[in-house]
């Protein structure tokens, strides 16, 4: 067994079925390209990322009648966003440490936040296939509960792309300007936030609208500095 991987279930109270599942979850690509035997956490991400948004589209639609489609569509990324779930990987639940690496990629911890989000999805998927349904959509509500409260702000704050637009009232573009690991799950696109050939922000992500994004952010923070 990975070594704390006990610990990390017995925090949410799984007495595993298959802990093969669980440690699927925490295995990269790289590693999986050492160990063939040892399969990557890929399949159980997709798995997990479906369930992740099916039950919070169900618990915003419960817990807030008011909200049209487009508020709760809007709730739900603000949710499920790459930054959140990170954090629930490496502060919260100390996932991260787990997670098996060949020994080249364990050197470069430094691009691994992307990597942390994809095992909360994984580790998702993974309940669910050895817990079942129910469970995994009360572990997900108690994980999410104390962010509720706060979401509405969270709403308002979360659009970078659209605030910036608002200060600048100007056409602003976002052009793609590297891509890297195209063929791996490190894949990696940076895009420039720019009015006129003239860059606002730049920024880096795991696909090209958490890079826009982050580049739109970049340009928030440079403008809130001057």
């Amino acid at each position: 067994m990975i070594d704390g991987l006990s610990s990390v279930l017995k925090q949410f109270s799984i007495e595993p079925h298959d802990i093969s599942l669980y440690e699927t979850a925490f295995t990269h690509a790289s590693y999986t390209n050492e160990h063939p035997e040892c399969p990557s956490y890929d399949r159980l991400e997709f798995l997990g990322d479906a369930i992740l948004d099916m039950v919070i589209a169900e618990e915003l639609y419960r817990r807030y009648p008011e909200m049209d489609s487009g508020a709760m569509s809007k709730a739900r990324s603000v949710l499920i966003e790459g930054k959140t779930l990170t954090q629930f990987s490496e502060e919260r639940f100390g996932f991260a440490p787990l997670v098996r690496y060949s020994v080249g990629e364990r050197g470069n911890t430094r691009f691994h936040r992307h990597i942390d989000e994809d095992i909360f999805e994984a580790f998702v998927g993974a309940c669910y296939l050895d817990q079942g349904f129910a469970f995994v959509r009360r572990l997900l509500i108690d994980v999410y509960a104390p962010l509720l409260p706060d979401l509405l702000r969270r709403m308002e704050e979360s659009d970078p792309k659209t605030r910036l637009q608002e200060l600048l009232q100007s056409n602003i573009e976002y052009i793609l300007v590297e891509q890297s690991n195209l063929n791996s799950p490190d894949v990696s696109y940076r895009v420039n936030a720019q009015i006129q050939g003239t860059v606002l922000g730049t920024g880096v992500g795991h696909n090209t609208k958490e890079a826009e994004m982050n580049a739109a952010r970049d340009a928030l923070s440079k403008r809130v500095g001057e």
